[in-house]
């Protein structure tokens, strides 16, 4: 009979610190990369194309897993999330090879030089993510980040880890000749810091200005550049010539989709006084269809708060309105005892000093603010410190296009709302506080590239005509094809 010896339990002091797992993540990922990298734009992208494959199969899979950390709808499961990945990977597949080929430049006076730009991949990128979106938000810069010949570090949120780290099985079971291409780092804040002094290339943050803040004093120890999304409070302009019934809708839909939790989602809407009425009632009358969960298995429409202490900065938020003279419409509290669910709730007769049109309430709360006409909803649409997204709702094209001209937000959508996102080829990201860089679009796929600027020598002389040592002659030769290249003739 043979004896088996027990071992001791391991203690706490024998397991690997943050830094020493965060550096094992990303020596994995940037030997990975290497291999990864040297593909062709067209083979990474065919490689790219089987990672859609497969989570087309198993949407329902990862809807499930979304479902049970959030507490969203099922149709917000997959639309914001499944559908945004599926569509992001199947634009770049069709233009990465695209954008990202090198092409040639012109060389301006200096004609017997050429000129070639290259894109290359960074090496290993951070993703830190957050918890509202937990499998498009860390998915998007992943993808762009992939189609660019990166690796990829992911931090999920710690509120929804499953969400973030199906990604990685996801890119395992499609392309299992480099299944380390991607890394996932579950934990706290702490995990995040530790992956920042890991040694990756860039980092993609997706988060609030107050983590963001950190993150990028972080980044600086080594220089290294990040790429930001972060918080908003983003507006509505309804115009006196807005389809109010449509307009209502939309407003409401903005506002509470993902219950409110959406950086993008409708935080204010300013309505000119003479129809401010007519539209309070409108929404008024949307706000009142609006379901919330109650029994197991019920059909709902605005689900759960997903991080429950944010049911605390709703509080207040709504607290200080109340105080300061706005009357709570429709909801205002908690709608259940027995979890995180806030009741959808409708603010009249708000105004711009208070907290919910200076900050971010993350939550199901729409405030209306009455404004005088045009040029006060765009004053005081660009007062604030954030700049994300806004929606302008008018029947005059024309005129939604002006406003939205003159927004400083990352991004308009005139007579809809939050649907931009679902347009893969255009960029996503803000301005401001909001943030800086952008994903999604070409431009997320450039932000992951690093531009190598090539020059070439045609005709190479023994000695080029403005090498040492500088002669009379040298001036007057650059001043005569400096006026002949770039002089105006004829007053033109």
């Amino acid at each position: 009979m043979s004896t088996v010896i027990e071992q001791p339990a391991a203690s706490p002091t024998d397991a690997p610190s943050a830094d020493e797992v965060a550096r094992a993540a990303v020596d994995r990922a940037r030997e990975a990369q290497r291999a990864w990298g040297a593909l062709s734009h067209r083979e990474r992208a065919r490689k790219l194309r089987a990672l859609r494959g497969v989570v087309v199969r198993r949407l329902d899979e990862i809807v499930d897993v979304i479902r049970a950390e959030t507490g969203k709808p099922a149709i917000e499961a997959l639309g914001h999330e499944v559908t945004i990945i599926a569509g992001l990977i199947r634009t770049y597949e069709k233009r990465a090879a695209r954008v990202l080929r090198s092409r040639s430049v012109g060389s301006g006076i200096m004609i017997n030089k050429g000129g070639r730009k290259f894109h290359e991949p960074y090496g290993v990128v951070a993703v830190i993510s957050p918890w509202n979106f937990p499998f498009s938000m860390p998915g998007i810069p992943t993808v762009g980040a992939l189609f660019a010949g990166n690796a990829v570090v992911i931090k999920p949120s710690e509120v929804t880890p499953r969400s973030g780290a199906i990604l990685r099985d996801l890119v395992r079971e499609a392309i299992p000749d480099h299944p380390e291409i991607v890394q996932v780092l579950e934990g706290a804040g702490d995990v995040g810091a530790a992956l920042i002094r890991a040694g990756v290339d860039k980092i993609a943050f997706i988060g609030s200005p107050h983590t963001g803040r950190r993150v990028m004093a972080a980044a600086a120890e080594k220089l290294t550049p990040v790429v930001m999304e972060l918080g908003a409070n983003d507006v509505a302009i309804v115009c006196e010539d807005a389809d109010l019934e449509r307009a209502a809708a939309g407003v409401v839909w903005g506002a509470m989709s993902n219950a409110g939790q959406v950086c993008m989602s409708t935080e204010r809407a300013l309505v000119p006084d003479r129809i401010y009425d007519r539209f309070a009632a409108a929404v008024e009358a949307e706000m009142r269809k609006l379901r919330v969960p109650t029994t197991e298995g019920a059909d709902f429409d605005v689900g759960r708060l997903i991080f429950e202490p944010q049911r605390d900065v709703i509080q207040r938020t709504v607290d200080d309105a109340r105080a300061r003279g706005a009357r709570i419409v429709v909801g205002g509290a908690v709608s259940s005892e027995d979890g995180p669910v806030w009741a959808p709730t409708l603010i009249v007769d708000a105004t711009p000093e208070m907290a919910l049109n200076t900050g971010e309430t993350f939550g199901p709360v729409l405030p209306l603010v009455r404004v005088r006409d045009e040029e006060d909803a765009i004053r005081l649409a660009n007062a604030g410190r954030f700049g994300l997204n806004a929606s302008v709702w008018t029947r005059d094209g024309r005129r939604g296009r002006r406003i939205a001209a003159r927004l400083s937000a990352g991004m308009v959508m005139i007579n809809d709302v939050l649907m931009n996102f679902a347009i893969p080829e255009l960029p996503y990201g803000g301005v401001k506080e909001s943030g800086f860089g952008r994903m999604m679009g070409d431009e997320g796929l450039l932000e992951f590239s690093v531009v190598k600027a090539v020059a070439t020598t045609r005709v190479a002389m023994k000695r080029e005509l403005f090498w040492f040592p500088y002669r009379p002659q040298q001036y007057q030769l650059l001043r005569r094809m400096t006026k002949a290249a770039f002089g105006l003739k004829f007053g033109r």
